[in-house]
């Protein structure tokens, strides 16, 4: 558990992931309507909504999906095994949207808090990813810095304890076709975190994981950072989008 600064500073260069409490993420955060961001979110047109069988590759994640989920009823479509991912919020994020609260309340402070405490950063932006019960991103890395913040229903987030001694650098340049868990992982290899509303974790840049949900839809705010540092006499376009 990371809960001050100067822990998240000692810990910023590394590729552990850590639940994150106290000054670092001091917000109480909102519980938007499931139904409004469901609703809103697969009438985006920039929406990916894919398979998110579980499985050991993102690959299964990514699959089509076996169901038209914008066309389903609202109360159905909760209970609809789909990953869901919007990239650019676009007007969720507005004063009518299903995530404008949690923008204001908790996106935007924490931006400058943590600028504040010294963290620089090229570029800073929120994404909603969704998984429907019993759905899975599986296992990958992403290419920037997250923060992930739990905003309704429940996950189980997993990371390597020693994710450098199972992905050298060569194996991370391959991208999606190397995004496969290896099978000589054990249980004392891997990091376990419970997510729940209001809960968030810091998963590092490159660094390997996967998110599970339970048998109902859950999903999360993660807040991408951009070549994320403590070097606050490195340039840095510090853009919030």
């Amino acid at each position: 558990m990371i809960t001050t600064f100067d822990q998240f500073h000692k810990v910023l260069p590394d590729s552990i992931a850590y639940l994150v409490n106290g000054e670092v993420f001091p917000f109480t955060v909102p519980k938007p309507d499931p139904f409004q961001v469901i609703e809103q979110a697969r009438n985006d047109p920039k929406t990916r909504i894919t398979k998110g069988e579980r499985g050991d590759r993102i690959f299964l994640t990514l699959q089509e999906p076996d169901t038209d989920f914008r066309t389903l009823p609202l109360a159905e479509s909760l209970k609809t095994p789909i990953h869901l991912s919007l990239f650019d919020l676009g007007p969720m994020r507005e004063s009518d949207g299903a995530l404008a609260e949690i923008i204001r309340k908790v996106y935007l402070p924490l931006t400058q808090l943590w600028k504040s405490h010294g963290l620089r950063w090229q570029k800073v932006y929120p994404i909603l990813f969704l998984s429907g019960p019993n759905c899975s991103t599986n296992y990958h890395w992403d290419p920037s810095s997250v923060l992930i913040v739990q905003l309704h229903g429940r996950k189980r987030f997993h990371s390597l304890k020693s994710p450098e001694y199972w992905c050298s650098d060569n194996v991370l340049e391959q991208k999606h076709e190397a995004m496969v868990r290896p099978t000589g992982l054990s249980e004392d290899d891997i990091l376990i975190y419970e997510l729940e509303p209001g809960k968030a974790i810091w998963s590092p840049c490159k660094a390997p994981h996967w998110l599970d949900a339970y048998d109902e839809t859950a999903f999360t705010l993660s807040i991408a950072f951009t070549d994320i540092s403590t070097d606050t006499n490195t340039p840095a376009e510090m853009q919030i989008l």
